[in-house]
């Protein structure tokens, strides 16, 4: 099996327990793999566009701000403001999607994948969020 047929295996269950979660519980492998085929082929833009976005700021690496522009760009997150400037701290898009993980859905998807929290546990995620957005914060405010 070469790497890219791992890689696409490993997404296909990712890709499943997406359509799961949407209440598809039944799916010709055809329909699966398809899915799984929209689903890298997002990714990569999603990656590419983040890479875009450093290149055109003179960044070598990406950060939090190129990767929301990504995210933004590709439809992801639609701009709350298409009229304001990208660099006025604007995290109302952000905000929502972040409600969107913390909502029933996203509780659902992780529920499906297996890692389901109980209630009122503060899980990876958060702490990882957390530092996130403190980290975000620290460079915002120191430049």
């Amino acid at each position: 099996m070469t790497d890219s047929e791992v890689y696409f295996t490993l997404l296909r269950v990712s890709a499943a327990q997406t359509l799961r979660s949407a209440g598809i519980t039944a799916a010709k492998p055809s329909v699966v793999d398809a899915f799984t085929d929209l689903l890298a082929r997002y990714l990569t833009l999603l990656g590419t566009t983040t890479r875009n976005f450093a290149e055109s700021g003179g960044r070598t690496q990406a950060e939090l701000i190129d990767a929301r522009m990504a995210i933004e760009h590709v439809g992801l997150l639609r701009p709350m403001n298409i009229f304001t400037d990208p660099d006025d701290n604007d995290t109302e898009a952000v905000d929502a999607l972040v409600e969107w993980f913390r909502g029933p859905q996203a509780a659902d998807m992780r529920r499906v994948a297996g890692h389901a929290e109980k209630e009122g546990q503060v899980g990876k995620s958060d702490d990882w969020l957390g530092a996130t957005k403190k980290l975000s914060e620290k460079r915002n405010t120191t430049v």
